[in-house]
């Protein structure tokens, strides 16, 4: 049983502190398996919306995945399908990508590159406005707090701020790619 699966089954069975650690474990495998739909969808909005229904199968106790990262190939394969109708919705399929893509490894290969952490330093901190204070309560206490709180205390509805992160990240990927960083390697 994988770290991932064990932190899963303790979710199944109550534990609502192991959702964190199983969070932790997935998400960016899981933002990975949607980068190539990122075009055609709001990757974050997806996001939230797979991690909730997670949630919630968890809390269905009478459900079990079997099989190795069980747990991570059924919220993979919920993201996409979730993408795959909001595109359909939006009359974005024309954007979605064509080829079954492989399923990224379920932890990434992480090695420590200071220039690269110098040029992400840097893109962060040319952000402004309202996407580089919406990213930064993310990026400090988004683990710990909801978006709603994150949101309220910078003054803004939940959907704005979720709009505000997507674009904090459409500049900081924009930024990446003309400081020559390996979005590859940065973003999932």
């Amino acid at each position: 049983m994988t770290r991932i699966d064990q932190h899963f089954d303790r979710v199944c069975r109550g534990d609502r502190r192991a959702f964190e650690a199983w969070l932790v474990d997935v998400e960016l495998p899981l933002r990975g398996s949607l980068a190539p739909w990122a075009r055609a969808v709001d990757v974050e909005g997806v996001m939230q919306e797979t991690l909730l229904r997670m949630w919630l199968f968890a809390l269905d106790r009478g459900r079990e995945l079997e099989g190795e990262d069980a747990s991570l190939r059924w919220a993979m394969g919920m993201a996409r399908n979730l993408a795959r109708n909001e595109a359909r919705r939006f009359r974005r399929e024309h954007l979605l990508p064509t080829d079954e893509l492989p399923e990224p490894p379920a932890e990434p290969v992480r090695t420590p590159d200071p220039a690269l952490r110098r040029i992400i330093r840097s893109c962060l901190e040319r952000l402004s406005g309202s996407p580089a204070r919406a990213l930064q309560a993310r990026l400090e206490d988004g683990s710990s707090l909801p978006d709603r709180t994150l949101a309220e205390a910078l003054g803004m509805k939940v959907n704005t701020f979720r709009q505000n992160i997507v674009r904090a990240r459409r500049q900081l990927a924009s930024c990446l790619s003309e400081n020559g960083a390996p979005l590859k390697e940065v973003l999932p």
